[in-house]
């Protein structure tokens, strides 16, 4: 077919491999089953070209998490089966061409903006579903029930293509390209056949009566009136037509019935069809991009956040308003909110502040951010400017593993090691806490020379750590070095409140932590004369 559906490249293209899909849909329809074929159809189709890679960030912003408990879909009660293992690859490589980004957050947009035609596309969406489990065939059947079964889905699809020919005319975005699929599909002469056939069995004949009934309500008299056969129909073959028929194949040494006969005349009509599945199953998967992000931000409406497009320059500086991080809703937590405003795209802004204070959290959702919008997607903020990243490197603290082979300072040096062997000039690159994993003067040599070099490569990165000192050292020579600097915002009582201002922060606030952990001196001699006896 020339008008493919393609909802995620502005050349369309039919990525599934039609081949294996057209060999597993004959052998479902004819009462085998291909429905792990259909399901995992996407699984590996080549993606629009990327500049990022995913080993470099995918595991530490958890864009499985992501995926598991912010992009769930529910449509009226029923659960959508997303296949997660599609969307998180499609999530994990944001396409390099603009054009790709800007057809699909219009597509999304005009989903958001039009509710009818929302409710048509989870409509058209919740329809493909039910026809591919159509090819879920693991229990013998009967002659009548594989039948039934057959004329069911061929009745399925035809339901599927008046569906997407009705309602995505008028679109201004690639929806259009849904009706175009239609149009070409309902002028094939595959497609006439089929609505022949469905007409045909649907309608093989009327049949006037007339019915006398007693006082006692019970039938006295059954007269047939008038039967009027579809004569019109190419599959029509009147009384006398289909004796002879018999009569002649008899003669002829055929025997075979016309059960026989309606399975052939199935599997032709099919056939002619068979070419409209690939492009739908591929369009299915598509589909659950963009209703898992307006699922997504259902939920972030519910609990009072914002989300939003973001607006991709080349200058001015990083400006995020109502930032949030929405892996928090995995721990049941609604989270705070908060503002981070950069002057220039080419900052390295240090982060200071207590444990617990979200400074991990925070940069979780600056890359998530990026992710998303580099994807075409609502981002988690009520605003965002942010400009286009030539990749991404995110690295948070690595726990402990039975078969590291380096202790923590070895591990973090092949951190830095994999920092500089993966970013490009304009990468925005996220560290959490660089260099803890030596002692302070050592730590801080290391860490003065990462600034250094990645200075040399003009990325915008976000850095974390708990040197207080020698963070205050270096804001000294911020302009000349080109840092920023966030602290963790503290209330009246010296608590964080999970904002962020300009500023190294001036304690880590240790003891009001350990205090809060149960970590002091009086609670833990409680523990031990408890131990002691």
């Amino acid at each position: 077919m020339e008008a493919i559906p393609d909802l995620l490249d502005t050349d369309p293209r039919l990525a599934v491999d039609v081949g294996e899909l057209c060999a597993g849909l004959d052998f479902a329809f004819a009462g085998g089953g291909c429905l792990d074929t259909l399901e995992h159809a996407l699984d590996h189709v080549p993606l629009a070209a990327t500049n990022w890679n995913p080993d470099c960030y995918a595991a530490d912003l958890f864009v499985q998490d992501f995926v598991e408990t912010c992009m769930q879909v529910n449509l009226k009660g029923w659960q959508a089966p997303i296949n997660q293992a599609f969307l998180v690859r499609l999530l994990s490589n944001p396409p390099a061409a603009e054009g790709i980004r800007t057809f699909r957050q219009d597509i999304l947009a005009e989903l958001a903006d039009d509710a009818p035609l929302r409710r048509r596309f989870a409509d058209l969406y919740q329809s493909l579903c039910r026809f591919r489990a159509c090819f879920d065939n693991l229990t013998v059947e009967s002659r009548y029930e594989s039948t039934r079964r057959r004329i069911d889905t061929l009745t399925l699809l035809r339901d599927i293509i008046v569906l997407a020919g009705s309602g995505f005319g008028d679109s201004t975005t690639g929806l259009k390209r849904i009706d175009d699929f239609a149009c070409e599909a309902t002028a094939c002469e595959g497609y006439q056949r089929l609505g022949e056939l469905l007409d045909y069995e649907d309608d093989l004949a009327k049949v006037d009566v007339r019915v006398q009934v007693g006082v006692d309500g019970r039938v006295r008299k059954f007269d047939l009136v008038q039967v009027t056969e579809n004569d019109q129909n190419r599959f029509y073959a009147s009384p006398l037509g289909r004796w002879v028929t018999k009569l002649v194949l008899w003669w002829r040494g055929y025997g075979f019935s016309n059960d026989e006969l309606v399975e052939r005349w199935l599997d032709l009509v099919f056939q002619g069809v068979t070419h409209f599945i690939p492009p739908l199953m591929q369009l299915l998967g598509q589909m659950e991009l963009y209703l898992a992000s307006l699922a997504f931000g259902d939920r972030c409406a519910d609990k009072g956040l914002k989300v939003s497009f973001a607006e991709l320059v080349q200058t001015d500086g990083r400006l995020v308003q109502g930032l949030f991080n929405p892996l928090l809703f995995k721990q049941g937590v609604v989270p705070v909110p908060c503002t981070i405003d950069l002057q220039s795209f080419n900052t390295i802004s240090i982060i200071t502040g207590p444990n617990s204070g979200g400074k991990t959290r925070l940069l979780q959702a600056l890359g998530l951010t990026q992710l998303l919008a580099q994807g075409g997607l609502f981002v988690p903020a009520e605003r965002a400017r942010l400009r286009v990243a030539s990749g991404m490197f995110v690295s948070l603290i690595d726990k402990p593993r039975a078969d590291q082979k380096e202790g923590r300072l070895g591990s973090e040096l092949i951190r830095i090691r994999g920092l500089f062997e993966t970013c490009r000039s304009g990468a925005l690159v996220i560290l959490d806490e660089l260099c803890s994993g030596t002692n302070p003067s050592e730590g801080e040599e290391i860490f003065y020379l990462v600034l250094t070099l990645l200075r040399e490569l003009q990325p915008e990165a976000f850095i974390t750590t708990h040197f207080l000192e020698f963070a205050r050292r270096l804001s000294d020579d911020a302009e000349a070095l080109g840092l920023a600097f966030l602290q963790v915002e503290l209330d009246d009582h010296q608590r964080p409140n999970f904002g962020f201002v300009s500023g190294v922060a001036e304690t880590s606030l240790a003891a009001q932590t350990a205090a809060r952990l149960g970590v002091t001196r009086e609670e833990l001699m409680a523990l031990v004369s408890r131990n002691k006896g």
